[in-house]
């Protein structure tokens, strides 16, 4: 494991970093030219290489194996979905991380999907993991998976590209959030452009050893190999927040929320995180490298209940510095939902009302204007900020299909109503 050393020195906005973790951030980047062997081996007990392999089902689905696997890699699919993911992954593929999510894998080359299946309606995760012109055929073969398990399908999270797709199929799409994205190359954070001076003078007083002693690591099991006692400690930390965060909102509804097994793809993920005077870990960050665009996605980003405060804001920084050093630009924050439903084309006035209706009620409960302002506060690159879109193909199932994507993204219909 590469440590940060603790500084006071008052131009750095977060931690100083050592060689070793400049190294890892070049590893792990989707485009590294090691990437292939990394995720079809694994390292065993005497330190040698072992080259793995996994059959995939003959319908191209596959299922998941629990992270408590001794392997150094625990999910191995086919050498077909690692390439795709490498190639086409987005932000909206952190299911690849939820234990509820599972992929398909085309048997003729064409790519790759995530998805879950939620009413008996198979709700794909982003965008397929293929070329635009490879959709079609993907879709074909996935048609074939779901009528043979009698499976109706929706899409969300997806980009414009693909609802630009959907509309020349006639599906419905609806642009419902975006992606917030950090630029470290121009952050004006790191650039020393007058932002966030209070979040760098708590920074310094977090990482001042006569202070806060603060200090910051970072964990890459699928380069450095696995620290089960360290994994141990990313977990309690885990816990603790969600149990925390599901009694501050047990009143309110939770949406768009993903529940990660932090663990069950070591080789895509690294970690962050930050340790107090007598070395206990307060807070972590996972970054999950996004191959579509050669950066990565931080997600979760939480600090224990006895941490100082302002370890989130710490993390944060210091993960744009990590990136910026080793000359990654894209750094995504994960999705913001809009306060207001966009178009809906192809539809009555009535159906986009009762839509916008049913969005309004979810926006309020959910109080989704609160992650717009503690995103602001890191100062996204708006150029790199993407759209987002839910696609229902319609027809007689579609209150199926929306009510498969509501319950995906934890809405539920009948507190709306009351």
């Amino acid at each position: 494991m590469a440590t940060f050393r603790r500084t006071d020195t008052p131009r750095l906005p977060g931690a100083r970093l050592d060689v070793g973790a400049h190294d890892i951030v070049q590893r792990m980047l989707p485009c590294h030219e090691t990437k292939h062997l990394v995720s079809t081996s694994r390292f065993s007990s005497d330190g040698s290489v072992v080259t793995l392999s996994q059959d995939i089902l003959s319908d191209g689905s596959s299922g998941r194996a629990d992270s408590s696997d001794s392997t150094l890699f625990d999910v191995f699919e086919s050498d077909e979905f690692d390439r795709a993911y490498q190639q086409h992954s987005q932000t909206a593929h952190m299911g690849v991380l939820d234990p509820e999510y599972q992929t398909f894998t085309s048997q003729n080359g064409y790519g790759a999907v995530v998805y879950t299946v939620k009413d008996g309606t198979l709700v794909v995760s982003g965008d397929p993991l293929a070329a635009p012109e490879h959709f079609e055929p993907l879709l074909e073969e996935l048609a074939q998976f779901r009528k043979k398990n009698r499976l109706k399908i929706a899409f969300m999270g997806v980009s414009e590209t693909f609802a630009m797709y959907a509309q020349k199929r006639n599906w419905i799409p609806v642009r419902f959030g975006r992606e917030r994205v950090l630029n470290p190359m121009t952050n004006k954070i790191l650039s020393n452009q007058g932002a966030g001076k209070r979040m760098l003078a708590q920074n310094r007083r977090l990482l001042d050893p006569k202070r806060e002693g603060i200090s910051i690591g970072i964990y890459a099991p699928g380069i450095n190999g696995i620290d089960r006692s360290m994994e141990v400690q990313l977990q309690v930390i885990y816990d603790q927040w969600r149990v925390e965060r599901n009694c501050k909102k047990e009143k309110d509804l939770q949406t768009f929320v993903t529940v990660y097994d932090l663990f069950c793809r070591r080789n895509i993920t690294f970690f962050l995180y930050t340790s107090d005077r007598e070395g206990h870990v307060n807070g972590f960050a996972a970054l999950r490298n996004v191959g579509a665009k050669n950066g990565f996605h931080l997600d979760p980003c939480i600090a224990s209940p006895t941490a100082p405060r302002g370890i989130t804001d710490l993390l944060i920084v210091t993960a744009m510095q990590l990136l910026r050093d080793t000359g990654v630009s894209y750094l995504c924050l994960g999705h913001e939902p809009f306060l207001d439903l966009g178009d809906m084309p192809n539809q009555d006035g009535l159906k986009a009302r009762v839509a916008r209706d049913m969005f309004h009620r979810v926006v309020d409960s959910a109080q989704l204007g609160g992650k717009r302002t503690y995103n602001n506060k890191f100062h996204p690159d708006e150029s790199q900020s993407s759209e987002l879109y839910v696609v229902l193909p319609g027809g007689s199932s579609l209150l199926r299909q929306a009510a498969a994507v509501m319950h995906v993204a934890n809405i539920k219909i009948r507190r709306l109503l009351i």
